[in-house]
C-alpha cells in the first residue's frame, strides 16, 4: 500500500476515471508523495523531522530533471557533468569539453568543416613518429596535437567538386592522462556570424553524415639537420566533402542564411555508442605516406567514427574571419587507477529503459539541425515533472487526493509501465510556436 490515507468510500465518476487514465508513473509517484505529506500535516501532533524529510523528498524530482537524458541530448551546452543512464552503473567521472574557434572564408566566401565529436586522446604519453620513407633520413618528430576536427577554406574550395585541402584544427581533444576510457554522452556545434552586418551575404548549411574513416588529424614539427618544419596529416576520405551536394543530399540537412547561424546536435546511432573506448595514445596507430600525403590511421577501439557533423558556407563575405564556432562535448570517463583517490567518482541512481533511450534519440532525430534562434524554443520544450503535470491536466478538474486513492490507482504504482513523460510532451509540442509554462 502506498501512502497512509485511510480507506474512504468516495464516489468515482466516469469523468474522474478518464482523468486518472492519463496518469503515468511519474505522476503517480509525485501524487503519492503529496499524499504522504498531507497525512503527516493532518496528524494531531506535527512531527517536524518527518515533515522535513518529506519536503526534502520533493527535491528528487528536480534532481531527476537535471539528469534527464533527453535534456542532456537536447541542450549539451547547458548540461555539464552528465552521464548516460545505465541499469548497472559503475563509478565514473564526467566533464564538458568546450572550445571556441574563428573560421575564415576563402576568396569566394566559401568554407567547410567536418567534425567527429566522439574522440579524445592522451596528451602525456611520449610519442615517436616513424614515417616509412624517413628510415634512411633520420628525423625528429615533435607531436603538437591530434584532432578529429577538419577545416577546408582553401582557394580551390568551390563547393562544386572534390577538394583534398583539409587541415586538422586543435580543439583541445588531447587531455592529461587522468582517464583510461571514455564515451560521448552528448554534443553540439554552434556557428554564429560575427562579421559586419551591413555586408552579410551567403548561406550556411549543415548535415549529419555517417562516414566511417580510420584517419585522424595530426600536427607535428619535423627537425632534420637542425631545420624545423610544421606539418599536418591528411585524410583521403575527406576529399569528397569538397562538393557541398553531399550535404544537400543528406537525410539530415538544413540550409540557413549566414546571419541566422547554425546549431547541430549529436545522437547515438546504436547501442555501441554507449560503449567505452580507450583514449588514443597512438600506440596502435599506423602511418601512410605519399608524395604530398601523410595519413594517420587509428583502430576504432580508440574512437567511434560513424557520426560526423558536416557544415559549409557559400558566398559569405570573402576572405573574412566572420564565423565563430563553439564546440560542446560531454564525456563520461573511467579514471586511471593512479588517480582514483583524486577524482570525483560517482554513481547515478537514475536509469531508463532502452526503449526510453530510443524514444529520446528519435525526438532529437526529428530536428538535429536548426537555426540559432530555434535553440531557446527547444530548451523550453523540456518541462519539469511539475510543469508536465500542469500541462497534462490544464483545464481539467482533477480528482482530489482522497478520490485518487479510493480509485486504487496508487496501489498499482509498481505495475505502471515506465513512461517518458517529457518525451511524450515534447512530441506533442513539436509544431508549437511557443510553450506556455505559467504555473
Amino acid at each position: 500500500m502506498f501512502g497512509t490515507t485511510e480507506d474512504k468510500k468516495v464516489d468515482i465518476t466516469p469523468d474522474d476515471e478518464n482523468v486518472l487514465k492519463k496518469l503515468d508513473q511519474d505522476d503517480v509517484s509525485l501524487l503519492n508523495d503529496l499524499n504522504n505529506l498531507k497525512n503527516t500535516l493532518n496528524k494531531n501532533n506535527l512531527d517536524i523531522p518527518t515533515i522535513h524529510n518529506e519536503l526534502k523528498s520533493f527535491a528528487k524530482y528536480n534532481n531527476k530533471q537535471n539528469y534527464n537524458y533527453l535534456q542532456n541530448l537536447m541542450c549539451p551546452e547547458k548540461c555539464k557533468g552528465v552521464k548516460i543512464p545505465s541499469n548497472i552503473p559503475i563509478p565514473s567521472c564526467a566533464f564538458q569539453l568546450h572550445n571556441s574557434i574563428t573560421l575564415s572564408t576563402n576568396a569566394n566566401g566559401n568554407l567547410s568543416f567536418v567534425f567527429n565529436p566522439f574522440y579524445l586522446a592522451n596528451s602525456t604519453v611520449p610519442v615517436t613518429l616513424r614515417w616509412p620513407n624517413t628510415e634512411s633520413n633520420p628525423a625528429t618528430f615533435d607531436l603538437n596535437y591530434t584532432s578529429s576536427f577538419w577545416v577546408n577554406n582553401s582557394a580551390t574550395l568551390t563547393g562544386n567538386s572534390s577538394d583534398n585541402n583539409w587541415e586538422p584544427v586543435n580543439i583541445g581533444q588531447d587531455i592529461p592522462n587522468v582517464y583510461d576510457q571514455y564515451r560521448l554522452v552528448s554534443a553540439s556545434v554552434v556557428v554564429k556570424y560575427i562579421g559586419r552586418v551591413d555586408i552579410v551575404s551567403g548561406v550556411i548549411g549543415g548535415a549529419i553524415v555517417f562516414n566511417e574513416s580510420p584517419y585522424l588529424g595530426m600536427n607535428w614539427d619535423t627537425t632534420i639537420s637542425g631545420s624545423s618544419t610544421n606539418t599536418s596529416s591528411d585524410s583521403p576520405d575527406l576529399a569528397k566533402f569538397g562538393n557541398f551536394d553531399l550535404a544537400m543530399d543528406s537525410f539530415y540537412h538544413q540550409e540557413n542564411l549566414c546571419l541566422e547561424g547554425l546549431r547541430m546536435l549529436y545522437f547515438p546511432l546504436d547501442n555501441s555508442y554507449e560503449e567505452y573506448v580507450k583514449l588514443n595514445d597512438l600506440s596502435e596507430a599506423s602511418y601512410v605516406t605519399g608524395t604530398d600525403l601523410y595519413c594517420c590511421s587509428v583502430p576504432e577501439n580508440y574512437y567511434k567514427s560513424g557520426f560526423n557533423f558536416y557544415a559549409y558556407v557559400m558566398s559569405a563575405p570573402a576572405s573574412s574571419p566572420c564565423f565563430k564556432l563553439d564546440i560542446y562535448c560531454n564525456f563520461e570517463c573511467l579514471p586511471n587507477a593512479q588517480f582514483l583517490n583524486y577524482l570525483p567518482l560517482s554513481i547515478s541512481p537514475y536509469h531508463i529503459s532502452s526503449q526510453e533511450k530510443q524514444q529520446c534519440n528519435l525526438i532529437i532525430q526529428k530536428k538535429p539541425i536548426m537555426k540559432l534562434n530555434e535553440e531557446e524554443k527547444i530548451v523550453n520544450y523540456v518541462p519539469s515533472i511539475w510543469e508536465k503535470l500542469y500541462k497534462k491536466f490544464k483545464g481539467t478538474s482533477m480528482p482530489g487526493i482522497d478520490k485518487i486513492f479510493s480509485s486504487g490507482v496508487m496501489n498499482n504504482l509498481r505495475f505502471f509501465k515506465s513512461a517518458l513523460g517529457v518525451a511524450g510532451t515534447l512530441a506533442n509540442m513539436q509544431n508549437a510556436e511557443t510553450v506556455d509554462m505559467d504555473i
